[in-house]
């Protein structure tokens, strides 16, 4: 595990130069309303694994991190990328990682193999990922059933694409052995696997999806970037990304957890009223893809699947547990009640919007 100094809450006066750049994003539309010191001493350092910076999933992190959120709250956090959530969630079981940023899913299939990890702060709270037909492999399609025998690829960094295409064969009678899969990691390979037509249908996130759209190459089926989308499909909320930590940490590092938190919930704040130009001049232009319509787009897309308070509710709890122990090979467990009451803490956040005033 990373070393972590010691933090201390008595206040200091920021640097004029810290200053100049908050009364700047002040004037923009960008800073909180309040002022928020930086303590004094080293920062605590925290090693935060996700899967890529640049994804739109893991946005908050970087807002939090661009506009000095972490830095305000005493913590040195660096974001380290490790290309999938199955790899993220190894990083964590190995020690290499302090907190990790992945999907509620993925936590829950992590604590049905009796990994005591627990998430403090929801930041999706619902898949963003959507579900369409190649137009041009399947220019008649017009039913779910037709897929039967077809390729459907599938984002390898998301256990929701792969939730949301089986439910949408489940509504149809199908059932996942009856298609055929394809693992798509991120980046050139989905768009290659797609333009060669190895695949007929896909279950992907942004900017992907949003891109073969306006290119008009994909019939769009099911769209869980939206609240409305998400619960059409799998009859109700289904939170996503998370920060979730071993259950000591969160306990013996509970001010550091504390420190995450906040600056999560000023992101959030944030990202529910940050204009096109904010958004564009906070993020890193390595962060765009090299088209920033293209970004905004996808960017609006899923925006409304942010969480604008950081809250895990009962409602999208439950349904997560139930729509997880429906993959196949995971069943139903009898001992799930107290594994889902362990899972996740709104402590944190409910503190926070005390100290910070968050949204309710």
């Amino acid at each position: 595990m990373a070393r972590v100094h010691a933090w201390s809450s008595r206040p200091a006066w920021p640097s004029r130069r810290r200053w100049l750049v908050r009364a700047s994003a002040g004037a923009a539309g960008l800073a909180c309303p309040a002022l928020w010191a930086e303590p004094p001493g080293p920062r605590a350092r925290v090693l935060l694994g996700l899967t890529r910076e640049d994804s739109l999933f893991h946005l908050p992190l970087v807002v939090a991190r661009q506009l000095g959120y972490f830095t305000d709250e005493g913590l040195d956090v660096r974001l380290v990328g490790w290309g999938s959530t199955a790899a993220v969630a190894r990083a964590l079981r190995q020690g290499r990682i302090d907190v990790a940023a992945a999907s509620y899913l993925q936590l829950i299939v992590q604590r049905l193999q009796d990994q005591p990890w627990q998430s403090f702060v929801l930041m999706g709270r619902s898949p963003m990922v959507a579900m369409g037909v190649s137009t041009a492999q399947l220019p008649q399609f017009d039913h779910v059933v037709q897929l039967r025998g077809q390729c459907i690829g599938v984002a390898a960094e998301s256990l929701a694409a792969r939730l949301l295409a089986q439910a949408l064969l489940a509504k149809a009678g199908l059932s996942p052995a009856e298609v055929h899969w394809l693992e798509l990691p991120a980046g050139a390979a989905d768009l290659v696997a797609w333009d060669q037509g190895r695949i007929q249908a896909l279950s992907h996130a942004d900017p992907l999806m949003t891109q073969l759209e306006r290119r008009g190459e994909l019939r769009l089926l099911a769209d869980a970037r939206t609240l409305r989308g998400t619960e059409d499909v799998f009859d109700g909320p289904l939170p996503s990304t998370c920060l979730f930590a071993h259950r000591g940490y969160v306990k013996a590092r509970a001010h550091i957890v504390q420190g995450l938190t906040q600056a999560v919930l000023r992101s959030l704040r944030w990202l529910q009223t940050a204009a096109p130009a904010d958004l564009l001049a906070a993020v890193p232009a390595t962060h765009t893809w090299a088209d920033r319509a293209l970004y905004l787009a996808a960017y609006f897309r899923v925006r409304e699947g942010y969480s604008p308070n950081g809250i895990l509710d009962d409602e999208a709890a439950h349904n997560a547990w139930r729509v997880v122990q429906g993959l196949e090979g995971v069943g139903v467990r009898p001992d799930v009640a107290p594994r889902m009451a362990s899972a996740h803490t709104n402590a944190f956040v409910l503190q926070a919007r005390r100290v910070i005033g968050a949204p309710t």
